[in-house]
């Protein structure tokens, strides 16, 4: 799910990916894992415009074709109007990885950056790119569902930064805010991390590059100045 959609296969490590209708169908129920989802949702998952007439019995097909490929302890249970995966959630990547995530976020609160540097990067290391569920369209829940995982991996990017930034290695900070600012120029968070790894380095050169990027950036993409909270952090490193 933390790139390609695909199945565990029986040798540890190995995937089988899965095309079409079929990996659809697998994604909206793993990102729903344990619970029941609906026969309509999944219609509107598996078709962007007006569906088939026969697409609540195209579903129950593909149901039928995706359980037979299910590995060991994990089923796909019908009933209740809807479909439900049965799986632990520590075979599912997504659902490891959201674990993890929050398990560092919450060392990192309370102060313990050396175990939440260790899980963020465990968490991370699940993903193969940025994208969560490769190939598979965002309809209807799916564009949800999927955004918001995604957005959880750049938070804990960001998280990661700031672990990294506290144990005093502001370089490894600064390799995963190049990497996802690349990709998502307007989040002031990475932005306001970046400033102070560059202040941290002495690189006060960088630091005035990076204020004038973010302002920039804001400008072109939004027609917008950056929030005031940036320009107040930049004076502040500035002056320091």
């Amino acid at each position: 799910m933390l790139g390609r959609v695909g199945l565990g296969g029986a040798t540890r490590g190995t995937t089988t990916e899965i095309g079409g209708k079929a990996r659809t169908l697998l994604a909206t129920l793993l990102l729903q894992a344990n619970r029941t989802v609906t026969v309509d949702r999944l219609v509107e998952a598996l078709w962007d415009s007006e569906p088939p007439a026969s697409a609540v019995a195209n579903v129950r097909t593909h149901a039928s074709a995706l359980r037979r490929r299910l590995p060991d302890r994990t089923a796909l249970l019908g009933g209740g109007g809807g479909y439900l995966l049965e799986v632990g959630a520590e075979r599912c990547d997504h659902l490891v990885f959201l674990h993890r995530a929050a398990d560092g976020r919450a060392a990192l609160a309370a102060g313990d950056s050396a175990r939440a540097a260790e899980q963020l990067t465990s968490a991370l290391a699940l993903w193969d790119g940025d994208r969560a569920a490769v190939g598979v369209p965002r309809h209807g829940p799916l564009a949800g569902w999927l955004g918001h995982l995604e957005e959880e991996r750049m938070r804990a990017v960001e998280d990661l930064a700031g672990a990294y930034l506290r144990l005093g290695e502001p370089r490894a900070a600064l390799r995963d805010l190049n990497a996802l600012l690349a990709v998502s120029p307007l989040r002031d968070r990475s932005w306001a991390l970046r400033m102070r790894a560059h202040h941290a380095l002495g690189e006060r050169g960088s630091l005035a590059e990076d204020y004038r990027a973010v302002v920039l950036v804001h400008r072109s993409e939004l027609g917008v100045h950056p929030d005031r909270q940036l320009r107040r952090l930049f004076e502040e490193l500035v002056a320091s």
